[in-house]
């Protein structure tokens, strides 16, 4: 039975798929870096601070990291969600 020209052989659709994917991998993870930098700039600032600079507290490294882990997960997460919309068109 030859196959319709509107859907795509199990094959072809898995190799996009991944294609796709992978993509969408490579876009995250290029910003996570991003933000994974700025986060690591940041404690920087905070590692070198006075002990008294009150704009630069040494309690808020742990929110610091906590905050830089929760947004360089954000790229991955999003992507994801996109690639499972594009899975169910």
């Amino acid at each position: 039975m030859p196959q319709s020209t509107l859907e795509p052989a199990p094959l072809q659709r898995a190799v996009a798929d991944l294609v796709v994917a992978e993509m969408l991998l490579l876009h995250a993870t290029v910003e996570s870096v991003s933000v994974i930098g700025k986060g690591v700039r940041q404690l920087g600032r905070h590692l070198v601070a006075a002990p008294s600079d009150p704009e630069q507290p040494v309690g808020s490294i742990a929110a610091l990291l906590r905050t830089t882990a929760g947004r360089a997960l954000e790229p991955y997460s999003t992507r994801l969600s996109y690639l499972r919309q594009l899975q169910d068109l």
